[in-house]
């Protein structure tokens, strides 16, 4: 069994009073020679037509593949002495069922019956579930065999849209058709095939209903949204607290601020709230479901392009160095040093940085001018080494020539390649090694 999420068409939530009694025969009775009538007996009848509500059926599911981490850990960041600061990531946004997400970086295959529909519906669809992938990492692969697929789209005319939630896709043993567009027709618009599509592919990453959040302030009216759900859906009240007024528990829901604007909101018409505002659904991704997207299925890390200054406190040097994030191949990291000047004073002599190696060993870059050996002679150097053999435990030494032309390693080391990953070019200019 899956999650299923089944969306009804309904209409414009007013509210509407019928007569259902008749006045009696002789139109009242008489008092003091004069007809009263009888006042004429009301009974309320709700009118929903127009109002699109999905709903989340509590499935049990089988054990679900343990999902890899999520956040990963972010690139500290490189300050302009050359220190570093760690990041944090803010969890925020959407209620998600955790267990239910797929791993960052996923590939997920989609189908699409071309039974029904038309090319224009075809490749909306296609269009606006690939809107996530602007802010969650991952990717939505359209195929062309059914047999290929895990989401299997289809566009039967039911007037109900609904998807089933997240890696439950994967327990489809039948290839049962996993999603539906019921609605859609020539006449759609381009904001309802935002709003639907974007919301049922939502349904696909993990994310649940906002309405339900626990953060939700919506409180219903639950006489009227038991005779509403009764007639539209032939629920008993357990059936529409479950999965309608029930707010989804902590323990297997992650979430924070409640959102009337997420994609993941439908339409609540003020007819069966008690209190707060009715909530009309958005046609297009919130703020915090962008931001959210982002924590759950994040990108790879980046980091931010740095310079700076660094002073290894020895006769006033001043070794300015640049840090840039995916400039080089992914598996290299690219190193330049160079003499450099101050105050049109140039450095001279020779210098030297070092990078610790896994294997106990370090890359040397050095320059020099001034040599009696012409060979010797170089006021830059630049080299790439790769990422998976950088001790980035260690620290990146300096060394320089002091008196008599011995070369001395500093005390100082630059703690920096923790904040440094694959694609990196680090890029250092002496240009200063005296206090003249």
């Amino acid at each position: 069994m899956v999650a299923m999420i089944s969306c009804n068409q309904f209409a414009n939530a007013q509210f509407v009073q019928q007569t259902k009694a008749k006045q009696i025969a002789s139109e009242g009775k008489q008092v003091n020679n004069t007809i009263v009538n009888k006042p004429l007996q009301l009974t309320p009848v709700y009118d929903f037509s127009d109002v699109r509500i999905c709903v989340d059926p509590i499935v049990q599911t089988g054990s679900l593949p343990l999902r890899r981490t999520t956040a990963g850990n972010p690139i500290p960041k490189i300050n302009a002495d050359g220190t570093i600061s760690q990041v944090s990531m803010i969890q925020q946004g959407l209620v998600a069922a955790t267990e239910k997400m797929w791993n960052p970086g996923d590939v997920i295959k989609v189908w699409i019956s071309k039974s029904n529909g038309s090319p224009r519906i075809w490749d909306r669809i296609q269009f606006y579930a690939k809107e996530w992938e602007k802010f969650a990492n991952i990717k939505f692969e359209f195929v062309n065999s059914s047999s290929d697929a895990q989401v299997r789209v289809g566009l039967f005319k039911t007037n109900q849209s609904w998807s089933w939630v997240g890696r439950d896709v994967l327990f489809n043993p039948g290839k049962e058709y996993t999603m539906n567009f019921g609605w859609f027709n020539s006449e759609t618009t381009e904001t309802q095939f935002s709003r639907t599509v974007m919301h049922e592919f939502g349904h696909v990453l993990g994310f649940r209903h906002e309405h339900q959040s626990p953060a939700s302030p919506l409180e219903w009216d639950k006489e009227k949204t038991y005779k509403f759900f009764k007639e539209k859906n032939n629920w008993t009240p357990a059936e529409v607290d479950a999965n309608i007024i029930n707010k989804f528990t902590q323990n297997n829901t992650n979430f924070s601020a409640y959102d009337p604007n997420s994609i993941m909101h439908y339409d609540v018409p003020q007819a069966l709230l008690l209190s707060g505002n009715a909530v009309t659904g958005s046609y297009m991704t919130s703020g915090t479901d962008e931001k959210y997207a982002r924590y759950w299925y994040p990108f790879p890390p980046t980091g931010v392009n740095t310079s700076g200054n660094l002073r290894t406190n020895d006769d006033c040097d001043d070794v300015a160095f640049k840090v840039e994030y995916d400039v080089v191949p992914a598996d290299k990291i690219e190193f330049t040093l160079s003499l450099g000047e101050a105050n049109n004073n140039k450095v001279t002599w020779w210098k030297q940085v070092t990078v610790p190696m896994n294997n106990n060993t370090e890359t040397e870059l050095w320059v020099q001018n001034y040599s009696l050996i012409k060979e010797e002679n170089r006021t830059t150097i630049t080299i790439q080494v790769p990422d998976a053999d950088i001790n980035k435990n260690k620290g990146i030494s300096f060394w320089k020539a002091k008196f008599l032309g011995i070369h001395t390693l500093l005390p100082y080391k630059w703690n920096v390649l923790t904040a440094i990953k694959g694609g990196c070019r680090i890029t250092l200019v002496w240009n200063r090694d005296t206090c003249r």
